[in-house]
């Protein structure tokens, strides 16, 4: 798989500035190619970890997040802007598999979770406790919305992956997510079933609301009451309940 050496490290945290600098194309890249990204000893024990502490279709929209993320590296992620540190494609992606595979442990229902003494925080800081407490790494932002300043390259992956996965296309409105190839996504969904992915987060989050009202979510724009019975603010509105592209699609690849 051919990419940059080096990404910026830091991006515009506001989504058209972040856009004015990227220059991200839906280039075809096989999940062969993406799945021959090594990982180490210890991205499997992070794997290992969270499988145990979450459901299926939790995990699986975890797994499809790191891919999609990965893919949108390839396909144009900023990289080489002048006065901008710069990271290693090698500790991008070492740190971007651990965030995007953690990142919604807040959502466990395994009793290490249920007994843990940050179990009634927003769920994106629970989540980050538990991860830092296997990790030593701070995975908490992904659904915290700013309109300025700066924000990590690993940050705004699992961002890209997560919103991408849940709401597809057209995540940011219509047509605006055309970052990651329609055979690509195909290839990832086949690998990683959507399954029962938007009802499992659909209770997930009625929960946060009912029980953590003053929770990050409750922050998005139109707040809880928006669209209360998706759970979801907003966000759910354009939730895939089936695969963002369908199986028999059939693709051309040029």
């Amino acid at each position: 798989m051919s990419t940059p050496k080096t990404f910026d490290t830091f991006v515009p945290s506001n989504f058209p500035d972040f856009l004015a600098l990227a220059k991200i194309r839906p280039d075809y890249i096989s999940f062969d190619a993406l799945r021959s990204v090594p990982i180490n000893d210890a991205h499997k024990a992070a794997t290992a970890y969270t499988e145990k502490h979450l459901a299926t279709s939790a995990f699986d929209h975890s797994l499809r997040t790191y891919y999609f993320a990965l893919a949108i590296m390839h396909n144009g992620f900023p990289s080489g802007t002048p006065g901008v540190p710069q990271i290693t494609f090698e500790e991008l992606q070492k740190r971007l598999y651990h965030a995007c595979v953690m990142h919604d442990l807040g959502w466990t229902s395994h009793p290490d979770g249920l007994s843990h003494p940050a179990r009634k925080m927003s769920f994106e800081i629970f989540g980050g406790i538990m991860a830092y407490d296997f990790l030593h790494a701070s995975i908490m932002l992904h659904t915290t919305e700013y309109t300025a300043g700066q924000s990590s390259a690993v940050g705004t992956l699992v961002t890209l992956g997560a919103s991408f996965d849940v709401m597809g296309y057209d995540a940011f409105g219509s047509g605006t997510f055309n970052y990651v190839h329609r055979k690509t996504v195909q290839e990832i969904e086949k690998q990683f079933p959507r399954g029962t992915f938007w009802k499992d987060a659909n209770e997930t989050g009625g929960k946060e609301f009912d029980l953590k009202p003053n929770c990050i979510m409750g922050h998005f724009r139109g707040g809880a009451s928006a669209c209360h019975l998706c759970c979801f603010p907003e966000l759910l509105k354009k939730a895939h309940v089936d695969s963002l592209v369908p199986v028999d699609e059939v693709i051309n690849v040029d």
